[in-house]
């Protein structure tokens, strides 16, 4: 079992990490919101919010549940999927709620698996957050902040699940038959099968 000080630690690596990484707060040339934008900034201001929750329940934490191992590994591997798209993604990467104008979508590295990777590794760390969060913070947590914090997490889930429409909708109006192939063969969430380009060129 590992103890305390080493779960926080390495908590608090990852959580680093993923902040980092999902972070995109700049005002690029040419991007354009495929929402309102206040329903954007309430994503910008609800981002926060969970994060809190997770950071004093970390410093408060005294003990280590075996399922917390569980949880340490589901924050670990939604920010390994968060960076790895990110990186595959380069300077294509927006702050979710916008896009690029005349952007290219990638197929490679995790996108030839996954369609919207850094929003599925955003739902997987979220989900060991939160179950990182519930079996501690009952004491610890005012209601006012628990509920809050609910309402964020709920709000980005929701958030994220409709901008992955949206940028669906957008590449298939700008890239047509050529992302419609590519959308039949990957899942927007879950690595079902690789897309290789050769299937479109028979």
């Amino acid at each position: 079992m590992m103890d305390v000080a080493a779960f926080k630690l390495t908590q608090f690596a990852v959580l680093f990490v993923f902040a980092i990484f999902i972070s995109d707060f700049r005002k690029k040339k040419g991007i354009t919101p495929l929402v309102s934008e206040r329903l954007t900034m309430l994503m910008k201001i609800s981002y926060f919010i969970p994060l809190i929750a997770f950071v004093y329940v970390l410093i408060t934490l005294n003990t280590v549940l075996s399922f917390d191992i569980i949880t340490l590994g589901l924050t670990f591997i939604g920010t390994a999927i968060v960076v790895k798209a990110k990186l595959d993604l380069s300077r294509h990467h927006t702050w979710t709620g916008y896009c690029l104008r005349g952007s290219k979508f990638t197929t490679k590295g995790i996108y030839a698996y996954i369609r919207h990777p850094i929003y599925t590794g955003v739902y997987v760390f979220v989900i060991g957050g939160f179950f990182t969060v519930v079996p501690h913070a009952s004491w610890q947590l005012s209601t006012t902040l628990s509920a809050t914090a609910l309402f964020c997490m709920a709000y980005i889930m929701a958030f994220l699940a409709l901008i992955a429409n949206k940028e669906t909708n957008t590449l298939l109006r700008q890239h047509g038959v050529k992302f419609q192939k590519y959308k039949e063969k990957v899942h927007p969430f879950f690595p079902l099968r690789k897309y290789r380009v050769a299937e479109t060129n028979g």
